[in-house]
């Protein structure tokens, strides 16, 4: 996968789908997180809780899970079951 950084967001190539995707700068972080092995929905919650405002911090956890499921719906990072 090839990411270039753009200000705060991101173009993503993945060579496997040959698809490239623009990330906003909350996808951009957690995909960031993701790669360096840290993307448990906590971890990503608390980092969306350091760069959402106030009024949505409260919903950061919603956050985590529908950026996570973006992720994984465009093939970008791999879902991953405990159990």
């Amino acid at each position: 996968m090839w990411i270039v950084p753009l200000e705060d967001e991101a173009v993503v190539f993945n060579p496997t789908s040959w698809e490239t995707h623009v990330l906003n700068p909350a996808a951009s972080l957690v995909l960031a997180r993701a790669q360096s092995g840290e993307c448990a929905v906590a971890d990503i919650e608390q980092l969306l809780c350091d760069v959402l405002d106030q009024g949505e911090r409260l919903r950061a956890g919603e956050h985590a899970e529908r950026v996570l499921r973006e992720l994984v719906s465009l093939r970008l990072i791999v879902e991953r079951h405990t159990g």
